[in-house]
């Protein structure tokens, strides 16, 4: 068999719906394939050597094929995975991407899993692929991710933070036990991740936010968790960060000012 039909023998695409428990956290691994991810309830985490993304039902993850990865999943998860074979994956980039999921998209990779392909004609199978391609090309980048910074002396604060952010209840209190001097921390936070330790942990706390109202909980609730004293000052915070508001979200309205 030559190279060529290795890598065609797989579909282009091929769905799967899984309900994942949350602790059944894989750890860093690929796939020979590259992956499609939606959420059809609850989130989950993408984590990838230099950045970690966030996946609710509002959006979808591409992971390329050979990436190193892990997963963390929520709470009432249920997952839906489109396999894309090499070839496939080729066109739809090779780096982790985060875009904005809907309707049409999700009618798509509902289309892949393997009842949808058995009712129709190779040709009609074949145009629902391309129109995912496009579909997914076109597709708006949403901005849930945060870079990783590397260097040890803020790795573990940048880990911590993302674990639990509600616990950090100031960049001071934060950074207080950091080995070199504010300044330095504050130089290695721009140049490893792009941003200051304020707005990191302002994105980690995002980030976590939707995680939690993916999930179902309430706003206030939400709001108290993440260390604000007010829904509608944590709801300024997650407007200014993502261009609506948390109710917004969690009536997966579409994120038109990202």
């Amino acid at each position: 068999m030559s190279i060529r039909q290795c890598r065609t023998k797989r579909p282009r695409y091929l769905g799967d719906t899984e309900t994942q428990e949350a602790g059944e956290d894989p750890d860093w691994h690929s796939h020979e394939f590259g992956q499609l991810i939606s959420a059809d309830s609850g989130s989950m985490y993408v984590g990838t050597p230099d950045r970690v993304l966030l996946l609710s039902p509002a959006m979808a993850v591409w992971i390329p094929p050979d990436a190193q990865h892990w997963l963390r999943f929520g709470s009432e998860n249920v997952m839906r995975y489109v396999d894309v074979n090499r070839d496939e994956a080729e066109r739809l980039g090779s780096t982790c991407r985060i875009f904005a999921m809907t309707p049409l998209l999700g009618a798509l990779f509902t289309a892949t899993m393997p009842d949808g392909i058995a009712v129709r004609t190779n040709r009609h199978v074949s145009a629902l692929y391309a129109l995912l391609r496009h579909e997914i090309q076109s597709a708006r980048d949403v901005p849930l991710s945060l870079v990783m910074p590397q260097d040890k002396r803020i790795r573990g604060f940048a880990e911590a933070a993302l674990n639990d952010p509600g616990n950090v209840r100031s960049v001071e209190a934060w950074l207080a036990d950091a080995s070199a001097s504010r300044k330095t921390i504050e130089r290695l936070f721009v140049s490893e991740t792009g941003m200051p330790p304020s707005r990191w942990l302002r994105h980690a706390r995002v980030l976590h936010a939707v995680s939690l109202l993916a999930s179902g909980q309430k706003v206030t609730t939400v709001a108290l968790d993440m260390g604000y004293e007010s829904s509608s000052a944590f709801s300024y915070m997650f407007r200014q960060t993502l261009g609506v508001s948390p109710r917004e979200f969690v009536a997966k309205q579409p994120f038109a000012a990202l």
